[in-house]
């Protein structure tokens, strides 16, 4: 790579403009997002704990109410105050006691000791079990507590009440003991202690941890593990490093930072209960999702470097290939080949310095060949004429004859027919004129159509729809009987009737356009021996290819002004068209023919067949005119063809 040139040079400052902030804002990206997202993480836990924590307390605050729901049944305080049994008392502790039961969700059993008759009634679920002169179990929680207290998680029990019941399912259980006073007196009547069952709680906590990578513990203010998403914690002392700094601190809310962990706590204070809810998230799970945005970020920044380093490399090649290109066509040129050609179509800056390239270089070989190649094409033309004769001087004085012996015998069609193809001769002979006025060529058409009249016995008609104006134009010799002579060689058919051939020429104000024509392609070139119109027409677009190379007209508006566009309005058109009723042309066919014509060889001006055809004629039309002049074929309705030939004129053609 020529360090130098400016590719590299453009290379190397565009994937400096690009590829260093990107890898910047991939370093960046990565230590802003680790922080950021774990800190985010972290609150985001801060307040799922919080609303954890306000949910459980509010489950044991409408529990702890639930309990105080006796002293509003004065029937049972005054039970308890009174040491009085009868079959009345048990049913209205029954109500009361299945009362409490079906008002809060999760409660397993609720037992109620009366001290006054020392008798025990457990509820499990709806179903009572009674004890008579027994002592209260759940003492140990109850004396000397002038309220309720919970304890913490542990196996049900029947209270003491002899064996268990078939149906009694022993589970893990919380309890809230109720100390029951004969209000407003510290006299203790009894107590009160509704079992909930630990699925309460978990359904709560459970929602507040994933426990593939999370931990969860609920614990009361001894450390012992109310719950745990480690069922085997639940009901034991936890003693981990981190248990006392959270159960110690004063702060109710807080976080903790240790052994590659953050722990985030909530206290839950009331009068009843003291518990402490405690979420542990190892770093590697807290920063997880921080590392997969950040891989995920910089994959699609290596990704954007990749494209942004392909878009550079192709951007560049891309501006700098034409110039290349240009560089490669002026070596072929200084070479001496003078036909190399380099394509540019972009519409910027280089795209508009290659086609004004370009059509310089056409400017010169227009004014170096367009006369060599028309001598060429004129010599060919004379040569197959010649090749095609023998002796034609010889045969047109011996066709005078006839003609004269003809009329002798008095048969005048004979001679009619015979002066005919002399005049066809004559004007084919006639090597001094290569342009004649049109009423000429239409006087060498209509011989050509009386010999093919008799030859098919009448069974066509010929129209001329001919523009006074226009018979005077000088047109190239021989251009529209090979035109005609198409018909009846590929399009005449008796099937269809009656043959029709029209031969129209008009004469009109410039910028007309035939039906459905199509410019011919521009690159034949003018020369010395050319007639004044030709001449007058090529200097006419010599000085267009240099209005155009003027320094002013260089962008992308001036651009569009090019030697096909440069006609001006007030130069007149001719148009000549040949029209029959044949079998028409296959459009497969007929697109094959346009192509054709799109890409015949210009060497010699003729057609890839030996003869004077089309192709000839084409090449003959740009030669002696403008190279916008056309020749177009089309299909008619309901069968046809129609050959259109476009003329544009320029200003000093002979009339």
């Amino acid at each position: 790579m020529n360090n130098s040139s400016i590719r590299t040079r453009l290379i190397l400052l565009m994937l400096a403009a690009t590829v260093i902030p990107i890898v910047i804002s991939m370093i960046v990206t990565y230590f802003y997002t680790t922080r950021s997202v774990g800190t985010k993480l972290i609150q985001e836990n801060a307040n799922l704990i919080y609303q954890g924590k306000t949910n459980v307390q509010a489950y044991m605050d409408t529990l702890n109410r639930n309990s105080l729901s006796l002293y509003n049944d004065p029937g049972i305080l005054l039970m308890l105050r009174r040491n009085v049994h009868d079959y009345t008392n048990e049913a209205q502790t029954y109500t009361l006691l299945q009362n409490m039961t079906h008002s809060v969700d999760g409660i397993y059993q609720i037992y109620l000791y009366m001290a006054k008759t020392r008798r025990s009634t457990l509820l499990i679920g709806d179903i009572p079990k009674r004890g008579y002169d027994t002592d209260n179990f759940s003492e140990p929680y109850t004396t000397g507590n002038p309220s309720s207290v919970v304890e913490p998680t542990h196996m049900s029990s029947i209270y003491g009440l002899g064996q268990s019941p078939p149906y009694y399912d022993p589970r893990p259980v919380i309890t809230l003991h109720r100390a029951i006073y004969n209000v407003p007196t510290t006299e203790w009547l009894g107590t009160l202690s509704i079992d909930i069952k630990l699925e309460a709680i978990q359904d709560i906590a459970d929602q507040l941890f994933n426990k593939r990578h999370e931990r969860l513990y609920l614990l009361d203010q001894s450390g012992m593990v109310v719950y745990s998403g480690d069922g085997s914690l639940i009901g034991k002392p936890l003693s981990d490093a981190w248990t006392s700094p959270i159960l110690e601190s004063k702060e109710t809310r807080g976080q903790l930072e240790m052994n590659k962990s953050v722990y985030l706590y909530e206290k839950m204070d009331t009068p009843y209960m003291k518990w402490t809810l405690v979420k542990e998230i190892p770093h590697s799970y807290l920063y997880e999702g921080a590392r997969s945005l950040t891989q995920i970020n910089i994959i699609i920044a290596a990704v954007s470097l990749l494209l942004v380093i392909a878009a550079t490399l192709f951007v560049t090649i891309r501006i700098t290939a034409p110039i290349k290109k240009l560089i490669g066509t002026i070596n072929q040129i200084q070479a001496g080949n003078l036909t190399a050609r380099v394509d540019g179509e972009g519409q910027d800056e280089i795209g508009i310095l290659v086609r004004r390239f370009r059509t310089m270089m056409e400017t010169i070989n227009n004014l170096i060949l367009r006369e060599y190649r028309l001598n060429i094409a004129n010599k060919t033309n004379q040569l197959k004429a010649l090749q095609a004769q023998i002796n034609p001087h010889f045969m047109n004085n011996a066709l005078q004859s006839i003609g004269t012996l003809a009329l002798q015998h008095n048969v005048p069609r004979i001679y009619s027919l015979i002066n005919s193809l002399a005049k066809m001769m004559r004007y084919s002979m006639n090597t001094n004129q290569e342009a004649v006025p049109l009423s000429m060529e239409i006087g060498h058409v209509k011989a050509y159509l009386e010999l093919q009249t008799e030859r098919f016995e009448g069974k066509f008609r010929t129209d001329f729809e001919l523009d006074e104006a226009a018979l005077g134009i000088e047109v190239p010799k021989m251009i529209i009987q090979p035109l005609i002579e198409n018909y009846f060689k590929h399009g005449f058919d008796p099937k269809l009737g009656p043959g029709h051939l029209t031969i129209r020429a008009r004469l009109e104000p410039g910028g007309g356009t035939g039906p459905g024509e199509v410019p011919l392609k521009p690159g034949v070139e003018t020369g010395p021996n050319r007639s004044g119109a030709v001449n007058e027409h090529a200097a006419g677009t010599a000085r267009r290819n240099a209005k155009e190379s003027r320094p002013d007209e260089d962008s992308a508006a001036a651009d569009a002004s090019s030697p096909d566009s440069s006609e001006t309005s007030a130069s007149p058109v001719l148009f000549v068209e040949v029209e029959d009723n044949g079998r028409g042309i296959p459009e497969d066919k007929l697109t094959e023919l346009q192509a054709g014509l799109a890409v015949m060889r210009e060497e010699t001006g003729m057609d890839e067949e030996s003869g004077i055809g089309i192709g000839n004629v084409r090449t003959r039309l740009r030669l002696y005119f403008d190279p916008q002049a056309s020749l177009t074929l089309e299909n008619t309705d309901p069968h046809g063809v129609r050959i259109t030939m476009r003329i544009p004129l320029g200003e000093g053609t002979t009339t």
